[in-house]
């Protein structure tokens, strides 16, 4: 005879046995990693175009909003290879941002004549950040010139079909690490140009607030930790810079190449 009370307790649906509950909290915290990863995931995407438009100054989303193209997701999810459509639109916005490139060339001329300039004036050479400032300068409105250079000299490749799936791909948003690299790629000459003309303003009130409160310009000299110390993160901060425009004119060659 069985006794009641074991009946109850075997068929009580309300019990589980404990694999079966220890399933249940593996999924729930599986759930739970994922939705975290997720979370950070935005997070860190978000925090990179922040940090491309600021090194942009802004113009990322300016070139984003007027150059892109009017597709959805949906319509680039199974994109086959660019229709007739799709390449004379981007012809259109090939032709307005080679005017725009042609335009940046010559001012760019005009600032790096401006920045060789400041390299002649008392208290520019001799001092750590206006040096600097200055060899910033050229070093931006160089690599604005050979960008500006590099999309007009190879302005027929521009209008091939594989860039236009490029621009096609790229355009419903800048979540794709893909996208970011196309638009800044192609926002680089002007934000270069900007850097250049920036730094020429900033070494111009370095050297007049040197004359205003000092009298001159504060030379180089000594065997100081400060004076080693501004040398080093003048040297880091020039390296980086440099590493950074080769960088980005290799993406616009490969860019142009479609590749």
């Amino acid at each position: 005879m069985v006794d009641e009370n074991s009946r109850v307790t075997a068929y009580n649906p309300g019990l589980r046995p404990s694999w079966i509950q220890e399933q249940i909290r593996s999924l729930r915290s599986i759930r739970s990693e994922l939705g975290q990863k997720m979370k950070n995931l935005n997070v860190r995407h978000t925090i990179v175009i922040v940090l491309w438009t600021a090194l942009t100054l802004g113009l990322l989303p300016v070139y984003y909003a007027e150059y892109r193209a009017e597709t959805t997701g949906a319509e680039t999810a199974s994109l086959p290879p660019p229709a007739d459509t799709e390449v004379r639109s981007w012809k259109v916005v090939a032709r307005d941002l080679i005017k725009v490139w042609a335009l940046g060339t010559t001012e760019t001329y005009l600032v790096l004549r401006l920045s060789l300039t400041l390299l002649q004036i008392p208290g520019v050479i001799g001092s750590t950040l206006p040096r600097t400032l200055t060899i910033a300068a050229c070093v931006c409105g160089g690599s604005a010139f050979l960008l500006s250079a590099v999309f007009i000299s190879m302005r027929s490749k521009l209008n091939r079909g594989k860039i236009a799936h490029l621009w096609v791909e790229a355009s419903p948003s800048l979540s794709a690490p893909e996208a970011l690299v196309f638009w800044t790629t192609l926002v680089s000459p002007m934000s270069y140009l900007i850097w250049s003309l920036l730094f020429c303003i900033l070494t111009l009130l370095v050297v007049s607030w040197n004359r205003y409160i000092g009298g001159g310009p504060t030379p180089d000299g000594g065997n100081s930790a400060n004076t080693k110390a501004a040398f080093i993160t003048s040297g880091v901060f020039l390296t980086s810079l440099i590493i950074g425009t080769v960088v980005q004119i290799r993406r616009a060659i490969s860019l142009v190449r479609g590749r």
